[in-house]
């Protein structure tokens, strides 16, 4: 069981770095224009996938994770899917409150800020803390882990000003799911076979 939820864990934060460099592309060929369905559609799912992503990269690595470990991917997950049901509204809601002429559509007001910036701050905080956490375990390449703290630090800092910086973060959530699910397909190719039963 474990497993199969490493493997999809790792495929799924593969699959949310993808994402992230086509949003990035996406953002940079119409640069300028307002944020559409069609890209707010590719952010939620990059949260949606990160869910199981982090999931999965604890459970591969959970013996040499330790308390911090353990801490620093309750963050992550809770931030994750904080980031999610606010990405999700993007998609679903803000739309139509847009079409509806609705004066949500531009001042939110100061709840919806509030629970914003609440999840934010987790999702890059536990973000950090899961890469440090996989540093310090060792089970993960290092330089994955190192990539993902350092590029999500770049993109906090650049993104308004170096188009496509978050292109590092991405390639560190790639490399980490790649690892992932590689090494758990290592581990099951390696894995003796049960001895037939003596009749």
């Amino acid at each position: 069981m474990f497993n199969i939820m490493i493997r999809f864990g790792g495929a799924a934060t593969a699959v949310s770095g993808v994402l992230v460099i086509a949003q990035s592309a996406w953002d940079i060929a119409v640069g300028g224009l307002p944020e559409g369905r069609a890209e707010s559609s590719l952010h939620t799912a990059q949260m949606l996938l990160l869910v199981p992503g982090v999931v999965g990269l604890y459970l591969a690595q959970r013996q040499a994770m330790r308390t911090f470990g353990q801490i620093a991917t309750l963050v992550a997950v809770v931030g994750s899917t904080l980031m999610f049901g606010s990405a999700l509204t993007e998609v679903t809601l803000l739309p139509e409150l847009s079409a509806a002429g609705s004066p949500l559509a531009d001042d939110p007001g100061t709840t919806t800020v509030g629970v914003f910036l609440t999840s934010f701050t987790l999702w890059v905080a536990g973000l950090l803390l899961f890469g440090v956490a996989s540093w310090r375990a060792g089970v993960l390449p290092r330089p994955a882990a190192a990539l993902l703290v350092l590029g999500l630090l770049a993109a906090l800092g650049l993104k308004d000003v170096v188009p496509g910086v978050l292109v590092f973060y991405a390639a560190g959530l790639i490399w980490l799911g790649v690892a992932t699910a590689a090494r758990t397909s290592a581990a099951l190719a390696d894995a003796p076979e049960p001895a037939l039963a003596r009749p």
